[in-house]
């Protein structure tokens, strides 16, 4: 089946169909791009028709040469929830350098919803969400299309792991018995010490009284009478 070429109008927006084959990490199979002014819906071919997988609307399109650039926002379709996967951090970047936390929606040309606030599209300089992607496409009767996100990979958190009770008891055992272990060692430490110091005053003493002894008994001697001539 014939597409329709795809032209652009700086009032009404792209119209036309033009071949897509994937959007983001998303892969079609005979995927095509259906616009029409700011409607843009995203089909598969089966032998019963086109199938609906994503719709939703451009915004902030723009002429150059033969190809369009612009952004498209998705909001309903069967395969909303696989490029929802895409990414968890939802943000909006604002031009007075400011940034609005996520979750992105209702984005058109006039303006978006993010984080429960209402925004212009004239306060914001970029839009990070998984629901919103550049694309770009040629004019004529041969498109090209394609599309790249605007939100970045899925933040993987890190689990905290906590210690449980029983590796808290075993930890204050250990230090507990360490402690006790060291009291044992100095009370068994000190008495040592002071029964060596005992020691050596006791035979200090013994050797003191010792030397008395001997110099008493030496003074207690006999002198030799010396032998007078007649």
């Amino acid at each position: 089946m014939a597409m329709a070429e795809v032209s652009y109008d700086a009032s009404a927006g792209p119209k036309g169909e033009a071949p897509v084959n994937k959007v983001g990490s998303l892969l079609l199979a005979g995927g095509l791009a259906v616009m029409a002014g700011t409607a843009i819906t995203i089909a598969t071919a089966s032998s019963s028709g086109n199938v609906t997988q994503l719709s939703g609307n451009t915004f902030k399109t723009s002429m150059s040469g033969n190809t369009v650039r612009g952004q498209a926002y998705f909001d309903n379709g069967p395969k909303l929830s696989q490029i929802d996967a895409q990414s968890n951090n939802d943000y909006v970047e604002l031009t007075d350098g400011s940034r609005v936390n996520g979750p992105v929606s209702n984005v058109t040309n006039e303006g978006l919803r993010c984080g429960g606030q209402e925004i212009s599209m004239s306060s914001v300089a970029s839009i990070h969400s998984a629901r919103v992607f550049n694309f770009t496409c040629t004019t004529g009767d041969n498109p090209k299309m394609s599309f790249t996100p605007t939100a970045g990979k899925p933040v993987a958190v890190k689990p905290t792991k906590t210690k449980s009770s029983g590796e808290h008891s075993t930890a204050t055992r250990v230090i507990v018995t360490g402690l006790v272990l060291a009291g044992v060692a100095c009370a068994i430490a000190i008495p040592i010490a002071i029964c060596c110091s005992n020691n050596g005053h006791k035979n200090n003493n013994n050797q003191q009284v010792a030397n008395a002894i001997l110099l008493q008994q030496l003074s207690k001697r006999p002198r030799s009478k010396s032998s007078s001539g007649p």
